[in-house]
């Protein structure tokens, strides 16, 4: 987009012999740079917008600041990992629950991979109305 339209705007300049002068080619690199620059901004913009939307489906405490995103990618993981399991249980999801935060507390090895200190302090947060359930 950016190289078409400075093409249009430069005056391309020959030296003696009929050769591109320097100066066009680093005109050429400098267009080259905006178009990436442009096309990376972009690229980052998408990513925020993902992440944003992906915080808004994760446990989160309601006076806290924005997660960073290795925190947010960390805790969507623990919580994904925390739904399946739940939907994978023959357990009630409360008696489930309970079992792995005694295990978790306990220090058992046996405690789910999602039962993170971080995600078991946000459970308390989980508007569980929203999801259909009874709250625990």
């Amino acid at each position: 987009m950016f190289k078409e339209l400075a093409a249009q705007q430069i005056e391309v300049q020959f030296d003696s012999q009929g050769e591109e002068s320097e100066e066009n080619e680093y005109m050429d690199w400098f267009i080259d740079r905006r178009a990436a620059n442009y096309r990376e901004r972009r690229r980052m913009c998408s990513i925020n917008v993902a992440f944003m939307k992906l915080r808004r489906y994760i446990p989160t405490f309601p006076y806290e600041k924005r997660l960073s995103k290795i925190d947010t990618l960390n805790l969507a993981i623990a919580y994904i990992s925390l739904l399946e399991n739940l939907l994978n249980s023959d357990q009630n999801m409360h008696a489930y629950l309970k079992e792995a935060l005694v295990m978790a507390r306990s220090g058992n090895p046996q405690a789910p991979p999602w039962s993170t200190s971080d995600l078991i302090a946000r459970l308390s947060w989980i508007n569980w109305k929203k999801l259909g359930i009874k709250p625990m």
